[in-house]
């Protein structure tokens, strides 16, 4: 061994070649087969969890986009809001981007069966903003009138509605208590809708809601046409430069981001992802003590030859080298095979739906992300480093 090669070549050889080579005891060779396989299962564990979660975030979020437009404007006092002239003049600047929505509690009547609901006024423009027709899973979106409406799938099978007539008609009476004259009238407004189609709410199974006609609703809780409780904006491409815009002219009103009217959301599927990944370090940091037995047991049984590369000029700090590469080796083939197998699946479950949710015919939402990949590049070398490092120090 030569002084110039002393410090690298030699030492990088012997690592990878105490990696493949034959052992003395089969236990050693076994122990390192073993550490691989466990590494291998637990980065194919990671790989594939982090994309399920980004999965269910991103099939969650834009579930969540049905319902909520990119910008919503509502009174701070959860109260209505009356529009005058100058609010007209803002919102025909962005006519095609913007709807108005009135929202209150109804009771709901149909054949005997009584419920209570939500009833959503919406404009023309709703479904352009929204995108309101996705949600449908039975009918398709054709607009609004004065007579048809759409129902939740919680809401039409409790009334066991006919839908696509009108002999499907239920009643809807007023019982808002913000509303006028509802003290003294509390059923003065009702009016007779039929479901023109069927929508998945947030909790289809808890809520009952129904969309109908902005004028429907206000003459419902007796209001005027520039009465309503909420405004969506859609422009995804400036929305920060839009909400600026809109925060100055509402100055005293609640102007609110996608991101903002889902914090809730966010933060919680966040602390999933974030409690899911600590859980899988730590499953990867016990099974990196294999790899620390591994080479432990290899130190012992390559006595001789260590005695040998000293006898030949290697120094202590070059042999644990040596050990410490081996390590390296052994959490990096872990990392690469676990990876490579978890992506191969996910691109399988992306393309051919290998795994369904259950009871539904829906693909379980798997999703590649760069970020959860970064997330295990570095949990492997930090885990690879520190397993190494004490291992070679035996």
């Amino acid at each position: 061994i030569t002084q110039s090669n002393k410090k690298l070549k030699p030492t990088n050889f012997l690592a990878f070649k105490y990696l493949f080579s034959k052992t003395r005891f089969n236990i050693v060779s076994i122990i390192s087969l073993f550490s691989i396989v466990v590494l291998s299962v637990s980065y194919f564990s990671f790989t594939v969890i982090l994309s399920v979660l980004s999965g269910l975030e991103n099939y969650s979020l834009q579930f969540s986009k049905s319902f909520d437009p990119e910008i919503k404007v509502s009174q701070k006092n959860n109260q209505l809001i009356i529009l005058d002239d100058s609010d007209l003049n803002f919102l025909s600047k962005y006519e095609g981007n913007t709807t108005r929505v009135l929202k209150g509690n109804v009771l709901i009547e149909n054949d005997g069966e009584v419920n209570y609901a939500e009833i959503i006024g919406v404009d023309k423009n709703f479904n352009n903003v929204i995108d309101f027709s996705k949600l449908l899973g039975v009918g398709s979106y054709k607009g609004l009138n004065e007579f048809n409406s759409y129902t939740s799938y919680s809401l039409t099978e409790k009334l066991d509605l006919n839908l696509f007539s009108a002999t499907g008609a239920y009643n809807v009476y007023s019982i808002n208590n913000i509303y006028p004259d509802v003290l003294f009238r509390p059923f003065k407004n009702n009016v007779v809708l039929f479901s023109d189609g069927v929508f998945t709410s947030r909790n289809d199974s808890e809520e009952n809601v129904i969309v109908a006609d902005l004028s429907v609703v206000q003459n419902l809780f007796g209001l005027n046409e520039h009465a309503c409780s909420e405004i969506y904006f859609s422009d995804s491409e400036n929305t920060s430069s839009l909400k600026q815009e809109i925060e100055g002219h509402f100055l005293d009103f609640k102007v609110q981001s996608h991101d903002e009217i889902n914090e809730t959301l966010y933060k919680m599927i966040q602390s999933e992802k974030l409690a899911v990944t600590l859980i899988m370090i730590m499953i990867i940091i016990i099974s990196a003590f294999n790899v620390i037995s591994s080479i432990v047991m290899l130190v012992i049984e390559k006595e001789n030859d260590i005695k040998t590369l000293k006898f030949l000029g290697l120094n202590n700090r070059g042999v644990q080298s040596v050990f410490f590469k081996n390590g390296l080796l052994l959490n990096g083939l872990g990392l690469l095979i676990g990876s490579i197998i978890g992506t191969i699946l996910i691109i399988l479950q992306k393309n051919f739906a290998l795994i369904k949710v259950g009871g539904m015919n829906l693909a379980y939402p798997v999703e590649i992300t760069a970020s959860n990949y970064v997330i295990i590049v570095i949990v492997g070398l930090v885990v690879a480093v520190v397993s190494s490092y004490f291992s070679s120090l035996a």
